[in-house]
């Protein structure tokens, strides 16, 4: 039986440093792709002017596989305004306010989950986005910073603008991504909230997704971010594919996106970088990934890095969960 059913939306998560263009287009060629994606924050700013550099990631004209949310981050509506207006002459209808980031860097000055301290800037934050997007404007939240309750403190504002949908990951921003999943506060949110609703939080499985879905049967939105980092084939499994996840197609794909970034990037550190990143939540997928890992994260040449990759494929031992070795031949 499929753990998903037709209409379930499934959304890939704004994880910076990952799920960046050349990610989503790359994925989107060897795997099933996300029904759409809501991109990595764009940071707002001050002046009138938006550098082309910071659209880059966004910008139609230089593909985008998945159909995208561009997402900002901020605490001055003039400078939301700003970048929503850069958003609607690339033809988007949509954007995303950034207030669930719970890096504390972020958060002490206001932005990202810090956004939720204060009632009245979170508002001035809704309105502003809500007249620039009539029916387009959507808000990424936490349950709260330090406690689970600050979100339904904040709903009934929340419920008083016309937002397309809100996005709860289930936990406070003090958690990070730590400790469990606080489902009881999340379907406490959920209950008092008056727009669609998308969950965020340890979506990784089939058999999360059957879990949340007998526990909040009126949920069809779903986000997943490290679990699709750590398992490119993640959107086929939801969607009940019960094909084996084949070291072939993920060495493919691995190759492609070393290529792709070799060709968008300006130098092999920035490269290995953006490679680093991908492994950093991959390996946890794997058999061996910690033997894996443990090379590829000292690699110090691109040259170094294809051949402790090539090395692990050629005793690739399968992914966690398979119960089969699937060696790539």
């Amino acid at each position: 039986m499929s753990a998903a059913i037709p209409h379930d939306d499934l959304c890939l998560a704004p994880l910076r440093g990952v799920t960046v263009r050349t990610f989503r287009n790359v994925h989107a060629r060897w795997f099933t792709p996300p029904d759409r994606a809501v991109s990595p924050f764009l940071p707002t700013f001050a002046g009138a002017k938006v550098r082309l550099t910071l659209l880059r990631d966004i910008d139609p004209a230089l593909g985008q596989s998945v159909p995208l949310v561009p997402q900002v981050i901020g605490k001055e509506p003039g400078e939301l305004r700003t970048l929503l207006r850069a958003f609607k002459a690339l033809g988007y209808g949509c954007a995303d306010l950034n207030a669930g980031c719970p890096w504390p860097f972020v958060t002490k000055k206001g932005r990202g989950a810090g956004l939720m301290r204060e009632a009245a800037a979170f508002a001035r934050m809704l309105e502003a986005g809500c007249e620039e997007l009539p029916g387009g404007f959507s808000v990424k939240v936490r349950l709260g910073l330090d406690r689970p309750g600050l979100l339904l403190e904040r709903m009934e504002m929340m419920n008083g603008f016309p937002l397309r949908e809100v996005t709860i990951h289930a936990r406070t921003a003090q958690q990070m991504y730590e400790g469990s999943v606080n489902l009881d506060a999340f379907g406490a949110a959920l209950a008092a909230c008056r727009h669609p609703v998308v969950y965020n939080g340890d979506l990784r499985t089939p058999g999360d997704l059957s879990r949340l879905k007998a526990r909040f049967p009126g949920v069809t939105r779903w986000m997943v971010g490290r679990g699709l980092a750590a398992d490119p084939f993640l959107i086929e499994r939801l969607r009940g594919g019960t094909a084996a996840r084949e070291a072939l197609r993920l060495k493919g794909f691995l190759d492609d996106y070393l290529t792709e970034c070799e060709g968008e990037l300006p130098g092999p550190a920035a490269v290995l970088g953006r490679m680093k990143e991908l492994w950093s939540y991959l390996h946890t997928a794997l058999e061996q990934g910690g033997r894996a890992w443990a090379g590829i994260k000292i690699c110090h040449s691109i040259e170094e890095y294809r051949r402790v990759v090539d090395g692990e494929f050629e005793r690739f031992s399968g992914f966690v969960g398979d119960g089969e070795r699937a060696g790539i031949g």
